[in-house]
């Protein structure tokens, strides 16, 4: 098992706590999916899945000559590790709050709000970078976003909605038949 103390420290974040809240007190009527915490540990967890099989389909396994260790395979294959990629999906909607105020998208906004907060828990400036982009691009289309992380999490974003027992999927925008068909 991977210690992540720095994803402990944002969720132990004035600022993400701050900014959770915010998000919770703006969806309080909302009749569709929310965006609290245990969306952003649910992407987190299926992104993380979902590159560690893709890093397995791309290469047939994860065991090669060398390290057996899954994070060192995902930072060398895709610049991102465990940390990095639990770090973006949990802090991927922090500007949902900013969005019900202003209408700025809060991908945007959200990528904006995490940077801080990843200094403060000490990501690198590298680390920062791929994350923010990941998290500005979590809106798009998977196959327009220009980083493997900004991909998985816009995945991730849709399979961790529970689209088939959801009580308002007939007046939601984002709901497919397709949506019902996803299975982690």
């Amino acid at each position: 098992m991977i210690s992540m103390p720095r994803v402990n420290r944002i969720l132990q974040h004035r600022s993400y706590e701050e900014f959770s809240d915010k998000n919770k007190q703006a969806e309080a009527e909302r009749v569709y999916c929310r965006h609290g915490s245990d969306h952003g540990l649910a992407v987190a967890r299926i992104a993380y899945i979902y590159l560690l099989e893709k890093y397995i389909e791309d290469r047939g396994s994860l065991s090669e000559a060398g390290t057996n260790n899954a994070n060192i395979r995902l930072e060398e294959s895709y610049g991102v590790g465990k940390e990095s990629i639990y770090a973006a999906g949990i802090l991927h909607d922090i500007g949902r709050w900013v969005e019900y105020e202003s209408q700025e998208d809060h991908a945007q906004a959200g990528a904006r709000l995490a940077r801080p907060i990843l200094r403060d828990c000490g990501f690198t400036d590298a680390e920062i970078e791929r994350i923010v982009i990941g998290i500005s691009e979590h809106r798009l289309h998977p196959d327009r976003t220009s980083s493997i992380l900004g991909q998985a999490l816009a995945l991730a974003d849709d399979w961790a909605r529970d689209c088939k027992s959801c009580p308002s999927k007939a007046a939601c925008y984002k709901y497919t038949k397709a949506m019902e068909d996803i299975l982690i």
